[in-house]
């Protein structure tokens, strides 16, 4: 089974997005170095869409728990909002 999370962030500006975007595209794969997919979606010009696909639950809770406190905590000067879910991958194409 592969486990997501899925974060939809809202941020105060588009600076704040790029800073944010620049942060994670050159951090997340060492700080989520379990991780099998790390993906951002640009939705506008101020919110994206991550998702991160990981090989168990105890891997996506660890990651999250890292998210949560030190990405999302740190930050959260930049943000104006942001909600997270997580499921479980049922249908999936790569090519």
């Amino acid at each position: 089974m592969n486990a997501t999370n899925v974060v939809s962030l809202t941020f105060k500006n588009k600076e704040a997005m790029n800073q944010f975007l620049t942060m994670y595209n050159n951090k997340s794969p060492q700080l989520f170095p379990e991780a099998k997919i790390l993906m951002m979606v640009k939705i506008t010009d101020t919110n994206c869409l991550g998702i991160s696909v990981y090989p168990d639950v105890e891997s996506r809770d660890k990651s999250r728990r890292l998210a949560e406190t030190h990405i999302l905590g740190k930050l959260s000067e930049l943000f104006e909002e942001d909600f997270r879910l997580t499921g479980e991958v049922v249908v999936q194409h790569i090519r």
